[in-house]
C-alpha cells in the first residue's frame, strides 16, 4: 500500500479533523481554544500573580538573608526562614496549577477536556484526535528546535483539561500548558500522518458544510491586499496589525450590506493577508 504520510503541523491535522474545509476548520479550532481559555483565564491570572508574587519575594528575602548571614547582621534567619517558606508557596502555586490540569501532580490519565460546550460535533471530533495522541504508540507528536531537529514529546502532553490548547495558533494560550515533566510547554506541535487514514481510524466526521457561503472571503482578501491602510501597515510590529485587518474586513462587509462573520472567523483570513503582505515585501 502506498504510503501517504506527510508532516504537518498539529493544528492543520486538527482543523481537517473538525472540518472538511481547512479554512473553516482552522477558524472552529480558533474559536474552541479561545472558549477553552477564557473558562479558565480567572483561575490561571490569580495563579500566575500568586507565582510572580511569591517567587519575588522568596528572591529577595533569600539573597537579604545570605548578606546578613555573611555580614552576621541580626534577623538573618528570619529572612532566610521567610524566603524559604516563599519558594515552598511558589511550589505550591505551580503545584496547584498541574494538579488542575493533570488531576494530580502525576499526569496518570486523561482528564475531561474543558470546553465551552463538549458535545457540540467539532469539540467531540477534536477529542477522537486526542484520543488517538494519547495512545502509547507509534503516533507521536513532536516539536522542533531550533537547529530544526525534531523531539517527540510523550503521550501524556494530551492527559491535561487543557488540552484544545496545543492546536491553538496563539502561543499565548499554549503557554498555560504545563507537561508532564513539570515545566511550561507552549511549542508547536507537528504529527508525520496520513490525515485521511487517521480521520478513518478515528471515526471522526468532519463538517462537510465548509465555510459559509454568506461570506465572501475571497474577494474580502483579495480587495484588501491593496488597501491604502493595509499597506502602509508596519508588518515588523507584532501586535495591532491583525485588529487592525480585522476592522477594515468587518467595513468592507458593511459596505456590500453583506453579513458580517465574527472576528474569530476573520482572524485567520487577516493573517493569511498579514502573510501576503509580508511575502510581497520580502520579495
Amino acid at each position: 500500500m502506498e504510503d501517504r504520510k506527510e508532516v504537518f503541523p498539529l493544528r492543520i491535522v486538527a482543523a481537517r479533523f473538525v472540518d472538511n474545509d481547512e479554512q473553516a476548520g482552522l477558524a472552529e479550532l480558533d474559536r474552541i481554544a479561545a472558549d477553552s481559555s477564557r473558562l479558565v483565564q480567572n483561575r490561571y491570572l490569580a495563579l500566575w500573580l500568586a507565582l510572580v508574587a511569591t517567587a519575588v519575594s522568596a528572591t529577595l528575602m533569600l539573597i537579604l538573608g545570605i548578606v546578613w548571614t555573611i555580614n552576621e547582621a541580626p534577623g538573618a534567619d528570619t529572612l532566610l526562614i521567610v524566603g524559604l517558606a516563599c519558594f515552598i508557596l511558589t511550589m505550591a502555586v505551580v503545584a496547584s496549577w498541574r494538579a488542575f490540569q493533570y488531576g494530580g501532580i502525576k499526569a496518570s490519565a486523561p482528564q475531561d477536556a474543558a470546553y465551552a460546550n463538549p458535545d457540540e460535533p467539532a469539540a467531540r471530533n477534536l477529542e477522537r484526535l486526542f484520543a488517538l495522541l494519547q495512545r502509547e504508540s507509534t503516533l507521536r507528536a513532536f516539536y522542533r528546535t531550533k537547529s530544526g531537529v525534531r523531539r517527540y514529546v510523550d503521550h501524556r502532553y494530551f492527559f491535561g483539561k487543557l488540552r484544545a490548547a496545543h492546536v491553538a495558533r496563539e502561543g499565548a494560550i499554549r503557554s498555560a500548558l504545563v507537561g508532564p515533566v513539570g515545566f511550561w510547554f507552549g511549542r508547536e506541535l507537528f504529527l508525520e500522518a496520513d490525515i485521511d487514514k487517521l480521520i478513518a481510524d478515528a471515526k471522526a466526521q468532519p463538517s462537510r458544510k465548509g465555510a459559509p457561503k454568506q461570506y465572501d472571503h475571497t474577494n474580502a482578501i483579495i480587495a484588501l491586499i491593496e488597501h491604502p491602510q493595509v499597506r502602509a501597515l508596519d508588518i515588523s510590529k507584532k501586535r495591532g496589525n491583525q485588529r487592525e485587518v480585522i476592522e477594515l474586513m468587518e467595513e468592507w462587509y458593511r459596505g456590500r450590506r453583506l453579513k458580517v462573520p465574527s472576528q474569530t472567523q476573520l482572524a485567520p483570513y487577516a493573517n493569511q493577508i498579514l502573510e501576503t503582505i509580508a511575502k510581497n515585501r520580502s520579495s
